[in-house]
């Protein structure tokens, strides 16, 4: 899901994010109910708060031995 969001990150609203799920042949019911429910908010609100924290303003960030590593990223 990971991939899937990064390459579409300006298509995040609810109806994508399930056409996603659905694609990626995740449990769409139980994603429905955790989506509506937003029970994993707050991990999301710690992993941005963190990135904030450590500086992170576009993604991807990489680091290295926790240093943040500006330099040119080339693809794999």
């Amino acid at each position: 899901m990971n991939d899937t969001l990064f390459a579409h990150q300006q298509k995040l609203e609810n109806g994508y994010l399930v056409e996603y799920a659905n694609d990626l042949g995740q449990d769409i019911p139980q994603f429905l109910k955790e989506l509506s429910k937003q029970v994993h908010i707050d991990r999301i609100n710690e992993d941005i708060e963190g990135a904030i924290e450590s500086g992170v303003t576009t993604t991807p960030a990489l680091f290295i031995n926790g240093i943040r590593y500006t330099g040119q990223v080339r693809p794999v």
